[in-house]
């Protein structure tokens, strides 16, 4: 097999591009998953960190019963940052009490994007032993939104007024961008921060390229305000920003996202992306009837792509909120279309 000869090709450029695509076929091909599980665990120990890194992503994809999460989670103190940062992001949405204990050594990481990372994933867990990392790799522009996101989750944890004093700088900053502003008010909305809700519902309304955040995030803190212009966005087909708004209605349980997201994900004559996030919509609503209609599409929708996104929000079915956004937003490319 081709690829298999570039897996052991003496160039490491060439045994990195052999494990991303083989890390892709395995996505895709169970059958490839059974038979290439083993070849990723022997990757882990490849010289090149570019092949590891691959190999870390390949384990746990090819890894149904996470029965190898603990050797992964041994390149946690890997020599590269990069593979460090690598098992972070493919352990940290797995949810488990020993992935988070694994991280807390990272927290006091030599290099600032792992600590930052790991802190993350931990905060996106409820945990908030990294909250002093966090508001360290606000000071980073490199750090700060990632930083902020984070934040988001843990903020009300933090009993000193720390996390709101400096990211009421950051929104009041001169050179603050647009992006970093909506994800700190984001946080000053979550500590109950009028101004914060304001400023995310005013980009709501707006065309900047911050609205698809300011969308999201008011449908993830419930931001009632928002919910009339999310309606109206969920209703208007020349809207791009369709599906963001129907996302977001479900995240905050708003009343019209059912019959919305349903009529939407079941009419073959919607735009496929539109209907793939109202796939995701049901799945963020997550009631009974909203998984009978992802049933349904599953069994009566055509298009490959859209069906995708469905076989994936059954998968993440019956999980919590917080964990489902670590996987949104799906799309068809995402999920090995053609």
């Amino acid at each position: 097999m081709e690829i298999v000869e570039r897996l052991e090709d003496e160039r490491p450029k060439v045994r990195a591009e052999a494990a991303a695509d083989l890390v892709e076929l395995c996505r895709a091909d169970p059958e490839a998953r059974e038979r290439f599980g083993m070849r990723f665990l022997t990757l882990l120990s490849d010289e090149s960190p570019a092949v590891r890194g691959q190999a870390v992503v390949g384990a746990i994809v090819c890894d149904d019963e996470l029965a190898h999460v603990d050797r992964v989670a041994r390149l946690l103190e890997d020599p590269s940052p990069g593979v460090r940062l690598q098992v972070i992001h493919t352990l940290g949405p797995l949810g488990l009490p020993e992935v988070a204990e694994a991280l807390v050594p990272r927290l006091r990481d030599e290099d600032l994007r792992v600590r930052t990372t790991a802190a993350s994933a931990l905060a996106f867990g409820g945990d908030a032993r990294g909250l002093d990392v966090l508001v360290e790799a606000l000071e980073k522009r490199a750090t700060r939104e990632e930083a902020l996101h984070a934040l988001r989750q843990i903020a009300a944890a933090d009993e000193r007024g720390a996390v709101a004093e400096a990211v009421r700088r950051i929104f009041g900053g001169l050179f603050t961008s647009r992006f970093e502003r909506v994800a700190a008010a984001g946080v000053l909305a979550a500590l109950g921060d009028a101004g914060g809700r304001t400023h995310l519902v005013e980009r709501t309304g707006k065309t900047g390229m911050d609205r698809p955040l300011a969308m999201e995030l008011c449908g993830e803190l419930g931001i009632a305000e928002a919910e009339p212009l999310l309606v109206q966005a969920a209703a208007d087909r020349k809207d791009t920003l369709r599906g963001t708004a129907l996302r977001a209605l479900a995240s905050m349980q708003a009343a019209s996202a059912f019959p919305s997201c349903s009529d939407v994900l079941l009419d073959e004559s919607e735009d496929v992306d539109v209907r793939s996030d109202a796939a995701e919509g049901l799945l963020l609503l997550g009631t009974a009837a909203a998984e009978g209609v992802l049933l349904q599409a599953r069994e009566q929708i055509r298009d490959q792509r859209v069906g995708r996104v469905v076989q994936a929000c059954l998968a993440l079915w019956g999980k919590p909120q917080r964990e489902i956004r670590l996987y949104l937003p799906l799309s068809g490319d995402e999920l090995h279309g053609d």
